[in-house]
Parts: structure tokens; C-alpha cells; sequence
């Protein structure tokens, strides 16, 4: 009998020695670039570092990044009915407990974005080092969540500070476009062109701040087939310097082949890398080279307002150039619909030649050229007013909160009194210019911001931004034009001349190319000296409209 109780005692030892070596705790994040509770204004691209009190178990980390989705603006106010007001945009939580439990089962999350994971055990004490890159930069200023789950290598699971096994989680928001360095975005050819020359002459390259290009930098154009190489950038033709650079390919491209945007030796200003782009920049080769030049057969010149338009429907992707004496402008245009416009300073009854010259991917050439005499809205009594800004949809009422913004083009010169105005519904070159509403007769100096209003408009109403005091505001009727601006689809606008020297004349014209339903609160915008194209109109950058004030 003692020595069945002796055999048990004689394991009791060993068994308590067990328990003591034994790791119950499980590992902590001790050290991360991504303070809490939130990290502000983190590269767009990354990495990110986190560093771990154990070595972790790689078959059993978890790791999740979620975009928050934006639902509504909150330029007015800081505060939103649900979620962070994140730059002015009202962003919700897209995270619920049931993607915890799925992170922690190693359950892919169908929203997540894809990202590169590095882990390094540490060379000085037991730990482990996770290095987390997105696969391409994140929307910038954007609110964004990062979840991780990991076991050590004895599977005791991460822990928070108070010991508990949790998901770890922070909240992040991203900086500006270039903040982790120049992201690459294809302009020619325009991302997704198929049937690209395989004798592609050059591919011209954008990016969001200005990169310094030296003469032996390169790019990669990546492929399944063997990869190609872009060399000897140069300035693109019309382009602020340093945001657009035109390459060469190494050799001619193989037919049938996807060949996407990679990596190369370019660095920004600040002496950063660049990254891979954020948005889709590939193209598709076709059978083989282009032998044809530009089809220009389609080509008319329009007259309108103190413009003249080159259009004409673009079988493939070109380079244009449009000239017409000093003055010209280049655009670089996909497939399909094209209205390249030009604004001249000439007196009525002047006789110009423009030009059209079109290279296409290959480097083929072809131009075309004819004269004209400029029209009565060329005449030099003509005010010198533009359209620059269009508010269709405002947060207020409707459509009291309406309103259409004019721009004296002048630099210098006395104050002008301006009469015989008329704001008139229709696309650029109506043929009827009557109707509408006539504008009141109104002052105007060198560079002033007008604001066509209905009667009720009220620049204090709060739910858009008013005015500056002191703006000038040319009050009409109880709607502009006929019966208010449309927001779907865009309301085609013309500012008439009534007083012209043959009759009413089309001053200038917004061809009502965006739809602005889908942005309460947001005007469209453009440089008043420029021409109505629909690459000169976008929705306003800071979000909202900005009445009185330009862009």
C-alpha cells in the first residue's frame, strides 16, 4: 500500500517543473508606428510596423485592412450622424463583430485590401517584427482600419493590455496622393486601351507631384511575356514640368499581350521611390503595328463664344494639337468622342487658319488645316465675362440655392458697366438664344466673381457656403434660366450677348457635360479662360461649391 502513494508522489516533481516553464501568456504588440487610438495622416502606401513580445507562429497570423465607406459630406459641420468626418466626407465603421470572429477563425473578410506581409524574428531578445505594405496606396485621406490576430509558437493567442485575447485593432487616415512617394497613372495610352500597336512609339506617365527625372531613369512595363523596359523620359508636350513624362519603349511589344505599370528608379522632389500606381494602368497590345495615321475624316471646326472647337469622334487614342496663330493647345484623348477648344483675342471679321495635327500610339501624324472668320461674339465690345462655376445641386432648397457664377477675364483696366446679358437653357450652339433670364445691368472690375441668383436666394442660409460679404449677386427671376438647373442629367447653359452686331450672340456656353445628382452640395467648376470642353469642367476640388471665390 505505501508504495502506491510513493509512485504518485515520485511524478509530483517533474510535473510541477512542467507547469512553470510552460508559456500561458499570450504575446502583445509592444511597439507600432500606428499610435492610438488612432494614427493620423499615415503614407499612403506604407509600410507599417509592428513589433511583438514573442515569435509568432506565421501559419496562424491574421491580418485585415478595411476602407471605411464614405456616405455624405460634412464640410459644414465636424460632426456626423454616424461614423468620422474624415477632410469633409462623412465616413462609416465597416467593421461588425462578426468579421472579429471570422479574423480570429482565418476567415477572409470579401472587403479587405490586399497587402504584403513580411515577419523577421528579432536579432537582440525573443519577439517578432510584422511589416505590413498595401499591394497599391490607399485612397488618400480616407479613414481606414487595420485588424491582426496571431498566436505565438506555442498557440497562446495575442492579448491586449489588460491580458485578454482580442483582436488588436487601429484606426488610420491616409495623407495626400504622393505621401509615400510618386504613384505612376497611365495617360497614353489611357488605362484599359486594347489593341495598342505592338510599334507603340512612347507611353506618357502622370503623376500628383512633381517628380525630378534624370535622363537613365527607367520604368518597367510588366507582362507574363518577358517584361519590357521604359526609357529616356522627356517632358510631356502642354504639361506642368515635373508632372508628366513621356518614355520610350525598350523594344517593340509583343502582340495579344496585358502589359501593366511597375516599378523603376524614379524619385520625387523629396527623394522618394516610387510606388506602384493606386489605379488600373494597363493596356492591351492588338495583333501587331499600326501602318495607318490618324483618321481625321470626322474632323469639323465649331465657332462658339470667343472659342474655336476642333471636334471630331477619334477611332483610336491620339495626341492633339491644336493651333491657331501664337495660340495653341494640346490634349491627349482616348478613343471616341473629342472637342479640343481654343480661346482667341481677336476682333470680329478676323480671318485665322487653324490647324489640327494628331499623332497616334505608333507615331504616325496626319493634320489638317482651314481657315475661318471669327464671328460677331469675337467683337471687342463683347464684355469680357466667362462662366465659371455651376451650383445644380445645393444642400438648401431648390432652386433658391441655385446659382451660376461669372468671372471678368480682364487682369487690368477701370471698372465696366455690363448690360445685355441674358442666361438662356440650351446646349453650345443653339440656334434659338431668346428666353431665359435677362440679367440686371451690373459693374464689373479686372478678375471679379458674379453670382447669378433667383429672387429668394440667400447667401446666409447655412446649408452651403454663401458668399463673401460684398459679393456681387445679379438677383432673377424665381429660377435660372427655365425653370431651374437640372440634376439629371446636367443642364446645358448659354451666356448670351443680346447687343451683338448682327443680333444675339452665344458669349459662352456650359455643355452640361457632368451629372450632378450624385454631388449635393458640390459645383462644377472650371479656369473661366478656357473653353467649354468637358475636360475643362469638374466638380469642384475642396468638395463643396465655393461661391464668389473660384477654385
Amino acid at each position: 500500500m505505501r508504495l502506491r502513494l510513493l509512485l504518485p508522489l515520485a511524478f509530483v516533481p517533474s510535473c510541477i517543473d512542467f507547469v512553470l516553464d510552460a508559456d500561458l501568456d499570450g504575446p502583445r504588440i509592444v511597439a507600432t508606428d500606428l499610435p492610438g487610438p488612432r494614427a493620423l495622416e499615415v503614407p499612403v502606401a506604407g509600410p507599417w510596423q509592428l513589433e511583438f513580445s514573442e515569435p509568432l507562429d506565421p501559419h496562424r497570423l491574421r491580418l485585415a485592412l478595411l476602407a471605411w465607406e464614405t456616405v455624405g459630406a460634412c464640410e459644414l459641420t465636424p460632426e456626423c450622424d454616424e461614423g468620422s468626418c474624415e477632410r469633409g466626407r462623412c465616413q462609416t465603421d465597416p467593421i461588425a463583430t462578426a468579421d472579429l470572429r471570422a479574423v480570429e477563425r482565418g476567415e477572409p473578410l470579401d472587403d479587405a485590401i490586399p497587402i504584403t506581409v513580411d515577419l523577421e524574428d528579432l536579432p537582440s531578445r525573443p519577439g517578432t517584427t510584422l511589416r505590413i505594405t498595401p499591394d497599391r496606396p490607399l485612397a488618400p485621406h480616407a479613414r481606414h482600419s487595420l485588424l491582426v490576430f496571431a498566436r505565438d509558437r506555442r498557440g497562446a493567442p495575442l492579448v491586449d493590455d489588460d491580458g485578454e485575447a482580442a483582436v488588436w485593432r487601429r484606426d488610420l487616415v491616409t495623407a495626400g496622393p504622393a505621401s509615400s512617394g510618386p504613384a505612376p497613372r497611365l495617360v497614353s495610352p489611357p488605362p484599359g486601351a486594347d489593341l495598342v500597336p505592338t510599334d507603340l512609339a512612347r507611353v506618357d506617365i502622370a503623376f500628383a507631384r512633381p517628380v525630378d527625372a534624370r535622363a537613365s531613369d527607367t520604368l518597367e512595363l510588366r507582362s507574363p511575356d518577358p517584361p519590357r523596359e521604359l526609357r529616356d523620359p522627356v517632358p510631356c508636350p502642354g504639361w506642368v514640368p515635373g508632372l508628366c513624362l513621356s518614355f520610350r519603349t525598350s523594344e517593340p511589344l509583343a502582340p495579344g499581350v496585358v502589359y501593366e505599370l511597375g516599378g523603376g528608379s524614379l524619385r520625387d522632389r523629396a527623394g522618394r521611390l516610387l510606388v506602384p500606381p493606386r489605379e488600373f494602368a494597363a493596356f492591351r497590345t492588338g495583333p501587331g503595328p499600326d501602318l495607318s495615321p490618324p483618321d481625321l475624316a470626322s474632323l469639323a471646326f465649331v465657332q462658339i463664344g470667343r472659342c474655336l472647337h476642333a471636334r471630331l469622334h477619334a477611332r483610336e487614342p491620339l495626341r492633339l494639337r491644336l493651333v491657331v496663330g501664337p495660340e495653341a493647345r494640346e490634349l491627349v484623348a482616348p478613343a471616341g468622342p473629342v472637342d479640343l477648344g481654343l480661346r482667341l483675342d481677336a476682333p470680329a471679321g478676323a480671318r485665322v487658319t487653324a490647324t489640327l495635327q494628331a499623332w497616334d500610339l505608333a507615331g504616325r501624324t496626319a493634320e489638317r488645316s482651314e481657315e475661318h472668320v471669327l464671328g460677331d461674339s469675337f467683337d471687342r465690345g463683347a464684355p469680357p465675362l466667362a462662366l465659371a462655376e455651376v451650383l445644380a445641386n445645393p444642400r438648401g432648397r431648390e432652386p433658391a440655392q441655385e446659382f451660376v457664377e461669372l468671372a471678368d477675364l480682364r487682369t487690368t483696366g477701370d471698372p465696366l458697366l455690363v448690360s445685355g446679358l441674358r442666361l438662356v437653357d440650351g446646349p453650345a450652339g443653339a440656334v434659338e438664344l431668346d428666353g431665359g433670364d435677362p440679367l440686371p445691368p451690373f459693374t464689373s472690375a479686372p478678375g471679379q466673381r458674379h453670382l447669378i441668383v433667383p429672387a429668394a436666394y440667400d447667401p446666409d442660409q447655412g446649408d452651403d457656403p454663401g458668399p463673401p460679404p460684398g459679393t456681387s449677386l445679379l438677383r432673377v427671376d424665381a429660377s435660372l434660366a427655365a425653370g431651374g438647373l437640372k440634376n439629371s442629367p446636367g443642364e446645358a447653359l448659354l451666356l448670351v450677348f443680346e447687343a451683338g452686331a448682327k443680333g444675339p450672340v452665344a458669349l459662352d456656353s456650359y455643355g452640361g457635360w457632368h451629372d450632378p445628382g450624385d454631388l449635393p452640395g458640390r459645383s462644377l467648376a472650371r479656369d473661366p479662360g478656357g473653353c467649354d470642353t468637358p475636360a475643362a469642367w469638374a466638380p469642384h476640388p475642396s468638395g463643396r461649391a465655393n461661391p464668389g471665390l473660384g477654385p
